[in-house]
């Protein structure tokens, strides 16, 4: 069968397929949607002439091609929407489309950003607690040592100054056994 329609030739639902590239579903739905007058044999079967064909064609064209809702075909169908006027709205809608989705990848960002925001002042937050409280044990152990430094200066001055007390006894004490006559005793196993 030739892509050269006869006006006069009527093909199947099968064939209509192949020729439109629509699905049987999808050409049975436009039917029935766009409220298309498609003949029919008397035992119900579906007969597509050539107009109905070039009609499908044109319905696939402008949803496909062009994004029209099933709204807009119903008025151009019905002659209320002139074809260029659409194609203006088509375009604008999909450039206000392509706004919204800007706007709302921007919105994205922007509550990713605040989450994130949000994370990094909790996790100064936890950072500025664990500091406080290291600055607190760092000064804590700091009176600790200067007061245990102390303590030990203190025992220590208390033990050089008994060490001197202890060699100023053991001085005058040798000094006074030197000044004292030397016992008989002494002076001979010493002397």
């Amino acid at each position: 069968m030739s892509k050269n329609l006869d006006e006069e030739v009527v093909y199947t639902l099968k064939d209509t397929v192949k020729l439109t590239g629509l699905s049987i579903d999808l050409v049975r739905l436009y039917e029935k949607e766009f409220n298309l007058q498609i003949q029919r044999t008397e035992g119900g079967h579906r007969r597509y002439n050539k107009s109905n064909i070039d009609l499908l064609i044109e319905i696939k064209k402008r949803i496909q091609e062009q994004n029209w809702s099933y709204k807009m075909i119903n008025q151009w169908l019905q002659g209320e929407i002139i074809p260029e006027s659409i194609e203006v709205q088509s375009n604008l809608e999909k450039k206000v489309g392509s706004l919204e989705d800007k706007v709302q990848e921007l919105l994205d960002r922007s509550e990713k950003g605040e989450q994130f925001q949000f994370a990094l002042i909790q996790r100064l937050d936890e950072q500025s607690q664990l500091i406080k409280q290291l600055t607190e044990k760092l000064s804590s152990q700091d009176k600790y040592i200067e007061n245990n430094l102390e303590k030990r200066d203190e025992k220590l001055t208390n033990a050089i100054r008994e060490i001197s007390d202890t060699k100023k006894l053991i001085a005058a004490a040798q000094e006074n056994l030197e000044s004292k006559p030397k016992s008989f005793w002494h002076r001979i196993f010493r002397g």
